[in-house]
């Protein structure tokens, strides 16, 4: 008896990942495969793009073994956002993509905003400046590699080369073009003044495309290779921050979706694309209709707890072993054993500099506060709070544009932490939702099959269908009122901390 799926592949940072859905949001089976960062040089960081491509081979091959190809509706695909895999005029790919993480183009980055203006580029694209996005990348490509560059015919992100490699169509949808830092994020068309200051053909730029369209059929050759079978409908798919809010049913404005992991992204749908002023935060395309997205950005959250694992965690690590369970949950029963406030030791998580709320590139990772009579438990409790102080004060930025928060949901790694669930729950005062899919970007990138390929008649059935909320934690009172004074303590050690950056 055919029971029909829908497939979603989300090819992230450090691999790909399949998953087959149900129309109830259930995982039928999902698949894994690694690929890795190449850094040529310090600072660098870079991918083949043929690694997306075959890992996401691998895993879906696997997937359709299990799950059989007849009974997959339809395919579509999330990523990482910014990268982008040069093609010449054959379609081959001429140079490694240049990766989210790369430092390179720091001096193209200051001369765009010389040039265009910080502003200006705000103004048009919702984004500041920042070496991130794809145009600086592209900038520099142009200048330290022009005679490659002269052979690029079409730039093809992430995502949207494993499309085209399933479907043969050059195409990219909204979501990902709004990560380019070339879009003109009112009118959701290539912006003709950005690429004429910074000398881009609009011509190797891809079309565009919602993302739930259908743009393609899985060729005979992809079929061969993967095992779909051959026409099965591709659909456009979006950018992994995006998808990862519609899988977590983050769709309306006033719901906020916080996805975490390595770092940590609040996404805010909103009805209006109306810029940060203040260049605070980002602004992008949602992969639902009509839809924009604020995105606040905290560095180093999940990254802190692994960041002590790997330092000061050899106990923690080593009995896990013995007992044959995570590290980071005995981490977290440490944890537990410690009051609130952690007997007075602060931890700032500037692993990578401070965003939200100092925006200090200068600013350095801190444990403040220790005494002889403190233990390793007080500084996993105090690494806890010191991020989740950061998720409140995301939310007070996006209150300050005028978003009216009424719905918190969580998703990634950090949503395993019981504790660390209660305490954020806590400091921001608001009921904290958890789905029953915390991988969610693979789950958006499938109700977006689903709603392309007609399985749905709207978005809002296909959430309401494919999302499901498993767990949800009640701030404590008491404790919220207790956080709520730390946490005004905190912002004053840091303001005396700060000048010791400038130091540093």
């Amino acid at each position: 008896m055919k029971t029909p799926l829908v497939l979603g592949i989300d090819a992230g940072t450090g691999g790909c990942k399949a998953v087959a859905y149900d129309f109830v949001g259930n995982q039928v089976y999902s698949a894994y495969k690694e690929y890795k960062v190449i850094h040529p040089r310090v600072g660098w960081a870079e991918q083949d793009p043929l690694d997306w491509w075959g890992a996401a081979v691998t895993v879906v091959r696997e997937v359709v073994s299990k799950v059989g190809a007849d009974n997959i509706e339809a395919v579509s695909v999330t990523s990482q956002r910014e990268a982008f895999a040069p093609l010449d005029r054959k379609g081959r790919v001429i140079a490694n993509a240049i990766i989210w993480l790369d430092q390179r183009a720091g001096r193209q980055e200051k001369w765009i905003k010389e040039k265009v203006g910080i502003q200006r580029v705000l103004e048009i694209t919702g984004l500041p400046v920042d070496q991130m996005f794809s145009a600086v990348k592209l900038l520099w490509f142009k200048e330290e590699m022009p005679q490659k560059y002269s052979e690029i015919s079409t730039l093809l992100f992430s995502k949207d080369f494993i499309i085209y490699m399933l479907a043969g169509v050059v195409a990219t949808d909204y979501s990902m073009a709004s990560r380019t830092m070339l879009l003109d994020i009112r009118r959701l068309e290539w912006s003709t003044e950005l690429c004429e200051v910074l000398g881009i053909p609009m011509d190797i730029l891809p079309p565009l495309k919602s993302s739930w369209e259908v743009v393609g059929e899985v060729t005979a050759e992809a079929a061969e290779l993967t095992g779909l079978r051959k026409g099965t409908p591709v659909v456009t798919g979006g950018g992994d921050r995006p998808c990862e809010a519609l899988g977590s049913g983050t769709v309306g404005e006033g719901e906020v979706n916080i996805g975490t992991g390595t770092g940590t992204c609040f996404e805010a749908p909103v009805s209006q694309p109306k810029p940060d002023a203040k260049a605070r935060v980002d602004l992008c395309v949602h992969v639902v209709p009509k839809t924009w997205e604020y995105e606040v950005v905290i560095p180093a959250t999940g990254e802190s707890l692994r960041w002590f694992r790997d330092q000061l965690g050899s106990w923690e690590v080593e009995e896990a072993k013995k007992r044959g369970v995570s590290a980071y949950s005995l981490m977290l029963e440490e944890a537990f054993t410690v009051s609130p406030g952690a007997d007075g030791v602060l931890y700032y998580p500037y692993l990578w500099g401070a965003k939200v709320p100092y925006f200090n590139p200068n600013a350095k990772g801190v444990f403040i506060g220790f005494t002889h009579a403190h233990t390793r438990a007080h500084l996993i409790r105090a690494t806890l709070e010191g991020v989740a102080y950061h998720y409140a004060d995301a939310v007070a930025i996006l209150q300050e544009l005028g978003i009216k928060v009424r719905r918190i949901t969580m998703t990634g790694g950090e949503v395993r932490g019981k504790l660390w669930n209660e305490i954020k729950a806590a400091v921001l005062g608001s009921r904290v939702l958890i789905p029953k899919v915390t991988d969610a970007a693979s789950l958006g990138a499938a109700i977006l099959a689903a709603v392309g390929a007609g399985c749905f008649n709207s978005f809002e059935q296909a959430v309401n269908s494919m999302v499901h909320i498993a767990e949800e934690y009640m701030p404590d009172p008491v404790l919220s009122s207790k956080y709520a004074e730390l946490r005004q303590l905190y912002k004053e050690v840091y303001r005396r901390l700060e000048s010791s950056f400038e130091v540093l």
